[in-house]
């Protein structure tokens, strides 16, 4: 039956089968009743698109649902995200999912005053991707067997209501055995096994239990790896599961297999990294930690963090254990993980040909995958490096303008992924919008701030503005998250060093993260050690600079005063001139 109203063009379709109806009504309002809310309260029933029949949530039980999601693990302890959330469903509820927009939710939820402007100021889509995030976490592990989920669709901010408590035919949703999850991924898996308590104390096991799942939550800041819910692990360990059975059941690729030791004063946590498929040993890690009782949730905090940065950065074991599959030319995931690999690979050494190589298959694989945000982010990097380092200089092209767009995108595509708004700071750092950068900057940091490289990057640009107090931290805490670290970690505090004129240092410094074949790390070098007497080596880094581009000369100060602040950039210039490389 349908019936149609000119009052505001009112569209009412009414479906009637099997002792079920469904009352749609669109663009406009009915006796009073909104058509979101009309239809929330009407709605018993609506199709899946296949002829399936499937149950739609009813308001209090949605209501209910939301009071479970708030009083959840994940909402507890963040009073804005909550409020952000009611917000939304409220909104959703009463059928205004329409009107949620950025510029809204800045003056409604988070208090911006009316000159808000949602593409300079991110908040609201970096909290929304916090949301969706901890919503995602909180369906996998407490809200599993929830019968109406909660989500907030990519792309918009009204939230959607789905009944999982009955399938089509009235049985139960939720499946014993989790599905295989190497599919759902660019990248590798990865399950986190419970914490071993190995101390003399049982009590402590709240320690370990607690070190599994801030583990586990660390670990799935890393977006290009896919992290099984501590729920799915728990209850594999549960039954007894050996490391193969791991893999046959789920299609998880890695196993991180972890204990606890506790005493009064000292904390030690060792970990293993196991291939999953051959049952294989990979890495083995052991951090120790002075403890006190008034500080154990800090020191918790700090290793969490630890082991997920040193295990799951692409110069750690998984990367370098990932990069050698690659190697092989029998990459075990998706085309765009493997150029995305090998970005990485790129990015250790900045190396001409592989820079090539790299620009050309991720701008290939994104023909095919045009929604992967890493790949997008990874792109953006390649063409700043056209301008920033000189490399691959494509003709009439803007490679800081295509870096930008290409970093927006990415951020487009995931707005909770640290790795976009990494690509999206530095883009803005280089186009000179440095209020931009530092938003950025703080959202890469909020989203991951376990990632070694996206701390260096960060700190790097600190360090051109001579910003010490920001970047030095950055950069130490970089470098013990990634002991294996890229040479270029190196330049913060070599630029530190040039502007103190502690000259042995800066060598020294450039030295530990040798980066052969690189211009700017071989004239720096060079500049050092001609500002501290030492001729003889500096002409033979200055050898190396031009044998690598032999036009260095013409485009050093540019580069230099475009790039750093004007202090750094004179310093800096003087010590290559007193190298012999005659900039103008």
């Amino acid at each position: 039956m349908r019936a149609r109203f000119v009052d505001r063009l009112i569209f009412i379709r009414i479906s009637v089968g099997s002792e079920r109806f469904t009352v749609n009504i669109s663009h406009g309002s009915f006796f009073g009743f909104s058509y979101g809310a009309w239809e929330s309260e009407m709605a018993l029933a609506t199709t899946n698109g296949e002829g399936d029949i499937a149950r739609q949530p009813q308001p209090k039980d949605i209501r209910a649902a939301l009071g479970r999601v708030l009083d959840s693990a994940q909402f507890r302890s963040t009073k804005r995200l909550g409020k952000f959330l009611e917000y939304v469903v409220t909104e959703s509820l009463a059928g205004r999912g329409d009107r949620l927009k950025g510029y809204t939710l800045g003056l409604e939820v988070f208090d911006r005053s009316e000159d808000f402007n949602p593409e300079t100021d991110t908040i609201v889509r970096v909290q929304a991707g916090q949301m969706r995030r901890r919503l995602d976490l909180y369906y996998a592990d407490e809200g599993c067997d929830d019968p109406v989920r909660i989500s907030i669709p990519k792309g918009g901010y009204a939230a959607v209501f789905e009944d999982q408590s009955v399938s089509a035919q009235g049985t139960s949703a939720a499946a014993d055995t989790p599905p295989p999850v190497a599919e759902l991924s660019r990248g590798p898996s990865i399950a986190v096994l419970p914490f071993d308590n190995f101390s003399a104390d049982p009590n402590d096991q709240f320690f370990a239990d607690g070190l599994t799942e801030e583990t586990i939550a660390n670990l799935s800041r890393f977006k290009d790896l896919f992290v099984l819910s501590r729920f799915t692990s728990a209850k594999l360990a549960r039954d007894g599961a050996n490391i193969r059975r791991f893999h046959e059941e789920t299609g998880v690729d890695f196993v991180l297999d972890g204990s606890v030791r506790k005493s009064t004063d000292k904390v030690r946590v060792t970990i293993q990294l196991l291939d999953a498929a051959l049952d294989g040993h990979i890495h083995t890690e052991q951090i120790e930690r002075q403890a006190s009782t008034d500080g154990i949730f800090e020191i918790q905090d700090e290793i969490a963090l630890l082991l997920a940065g040193r295990i799951a950065n692409r110069h750690g074991p998984l990367g370098r254990y990932v990069a050698r599959a690659t190697r092989k030319g029998k990459p075990r995931w998706m085309e765009t993980y493997y150029w995305i690999t090998r970005f990485y690979q790129y990015y250790t050494s900045h190396d001409p040909e592989l820079h090539l190589e790299v620009r050309d298959g991720l701008t290939a694989a994104l023909k095919t995958d045009p929604d992967c945000s890493d790949a997008w982010a990874a792109l953006s990097i390649i063409l700043l490096d056209e301008d920033r380092f000189h490399i691959n200089e494509t003709p009439h092209s803007d490679a800081r303008v295509n870096a930008l767009a290409h970093a927006q995108q990415a951020v487009s595509c995931d707005p909770a992924n640290a790795f976009a708004y990494h690509a999206l700071a530095i883009a803005h750092y280089y186009s000179g919008h440095y209020a931009e950068f530092t938003a950025a900057a703080a959202s890469a940091l909020e989203f991951n701030s376990g990632n070694a490289d996206i701390l260096a990057d960060i700190a790097h640009c600190y360090a051109c503005q001579c910003n010490w107090e920001r970047a030095l931290p950055l950069i130490d805490k970089a470098i013990e998250l990634s002991p294996a670290h890229p040479g270029w970690y190196h330049h913060v505090w070599f630029f530190h060093h040039l502007m103190n004129d502690n000259f042995e240092s800066a060598a020294t410094e450039l030295k530990a993260g040798p980066l052969a074949g690189f211009p700017w790390h071989h004239a720096f070098l060079a500049g050092a050690y001609a500002m501290k007497g030492d001729q003889q080596l500096a002409e033979e880094e200055r050898a190396k600079t031009l044998r690598a581009n032999p036009k260095f000369a013409v485009y050093a100060r540019k580069t230099l005063e475009k790039n750093c602040a004007a202090k750094l950039a004179e310093k800096a210039v003087f010590s290559l001139n007193k190298a012999g490389f005659d900039i103008e």
